[in-house]
This record gives C-alpha cells, structure tokens and sequence, in this order.
C-alpha cells in the first residue's frame, strides 16, 4: 500500500505540475487543455467509468492494480477531458482509440491523433495478469514497456488466432526480455566494454578478454532469466483462440481497465468506414465520460 501510494503522490505532483502554472496565481487556474488536479484521494479498488458516445454507452472497469493510469484516467474523466473528443483512429479486427483533445470539433478529413497530454505514465505491465484479451483498454505509447501516453487510450476488438501465432510472440517476447536482462547486467560494465572493443581492434589478447566478458554476461542472463520467460496460461490462450484479442501488444503496453458492457457498441464503431489516416468518415463522439459509483 505504501509503494501505491507513493506512486500515487509522484503521479500527482506531474499531473499538477502540467496543470498549473509556477506562480501561485496561475496555480488556482487551468492548465494544459484545461486539466487540474482533482483526483488526490484515489481510492485503492476498482473503480468503474461509463463513455457514452452518440453511438451508445460503454462501461469499463478501471484495475486498482494499475493505480498510476487508473488514478489519471479518473482525474482526466472528472476535468471532463474527453468529452466532446472523438474516437479518432478505428482499425477492423484490432481496436478503437481516442485521446486527442484537438480531435473536439475537429474538421472532416483532417489527420488527427498527434496531440497529447505533455506528461507520460509509468509502465504498468503485468502480462501474467492482464492482457490485451477482447475489449480490453490499453494505454497508448510511444516508448513501449517504458511509459504511456498520458490520454491516449485504446480499446481492444482484436482476431482470433491460433497456438502457433501464440507460441510465436512467447519467442518474441522471451527473446526481448532476455535482451533487458543482458543489458540491465552489462551497465555497470558499459564503460569498461566498450574500451575493450576499441583495444580488441589492434589487439587479440584483448579480443579474446571481450570474448570471455559476453561469455560471462550470457551465462549470467541464462541463470537470472531461469524460471521468467512468459508463457500463456491455458485460461489466455483459450481467450485469444475463441474471442481474439490483440496478443501483440502483450508485454509492450499497459492494459489497465477492461469493457464489462457495450462491447457491441464498440464493434459498432470498429465497422465504421474510415479514410486513410483511419479515421472515421462519419465522426464517432464521445459524448461524456463519467465516474460511477460501485
């Protein structure tokens, strides 16, 4: 609880600090597309948000486990941000996204989602617990597996795919933690590797020392990555195999809230015709989005 709060407290003062000016005059005034702090006190549970767009309503639950974009997206619904925005960007069989505040009144065919919240949210993955299953919302990013958009969000519609498809990005996956791994235990060493690889230039002796250092640091990633690579459980491929979802996004983005009603409405907007920038021809808005009492 004091790490959660902890990080609730450092997602704050960014949020306040993109919201309010340096002076204290600015400070009781809007910031940044008009956001304040107003979400000091986020409660440590699921929390429950209705978007209602002028195609139908869709409620989501917010997981308590990933408090940082909980936290956010609850304080981004109570300064109303996202109403009046649009679903700017729709992709058949993959998902829904919204988040960009120059999207509200936006003219026809111009190409939107290239604005954003100046601040990002820290990763929140944990693949092992929360997946890009159908309907799941995920946080857009630019920096996956670092951090997140601090708006923009994604809801999930996503293919079915099979075990080799799966087995596939476990090869994928396993191969880009390994790599984290490596060089998580290199860094203390970054500064002594490279001057080895420039003297291994002109002299063997020290090639061969380079050569027993990479060996030393594979042996040590082989140990410490013993017993972590990701697996699917039965229970996620079984989801992806018969409902679908979008798996490669798995380990790279945060999913931190899931559709409990209203997927329809959402399939809805993904059939949409759109134009090349994957925008809807005929503007899909979202109404309102508010916080519901659970």
């Amino acid at each position: 609880m004091n790490r959660i709060f902890s990080k609730l407290l450092i997602i704050a003062a960014m949020l306040s600090f993109t919201a309010c000016g340096g002076s204290d005059a600015e400070k009781s005034e809007k910031g940044e597309f008009g956001i304040q702090q107003l979400n000091n006190d986020s409660p440590d549970k699921d929390q429950y948000v209705m978007i209602e767009t002028d195609r139908g309503n869709i409620k989501i639950v917010l997981f308590k486990e990933t408090p940082l974009h909980r936290a956010n997206f609850v304080n981004l619904v109570k300064n109303k941000y996202y109403d009046g925005q649009l679903f700017f960007r729709v992709i058949k069989e993959f998902m829904i996204q919204a988040g960009d505040p120059k999207s509200r009144g936006a003219a026809a065919k111009v190409k939107l989602g290239e604005t954003d919240v100046s601040y990002k949210i820290p990763a929140e993955i944990d693949v092992t617990k929360r997946w890009h299953k159908y309907g799941a919302l995920s946080a857009a990013s630019l920096n996956p597996a670092v951090e997140s958009s601090g708006s923009h969000f994604s809801i999930i519609t996503g293919r079915k795919v099979n075990d080799k498809v799966l087995n596939d990005h476990e090869d994928k996956y396993n191969k880009t933690l390994r790599r984290k791994m490596y060089e998580s235990l290199q860094k203390p060493y970054t500064d002594k590797i490279n001057k080895l690889y420039e003297e291994s230039k002109k002299n063997y002796k020290k090639k061969q020392e380079l050569n027993e250092m990479i060996h030393f640091f594979t042996e040590k990633t082989d140990s410490a990555m013993a017993g972590k690579e990701f697996k699917y459980t039965p229970e996620q491929r079984k989801g992806y195999i018969e409902e679908g979802g979008a798996f490669h996004l798995d380990g790279y983005f945060t999913v931190f809230g899931q559709v409990i009603e209203g997927m329809d409405i959402v399939e809805k907007i993904s059939r949409e015709s759109y134009d090349v920038y994957n925008r809807p021809v005929k503007d899909v808005v979202i109404k309102r989005v508010v916080l519901l009492d659970e």
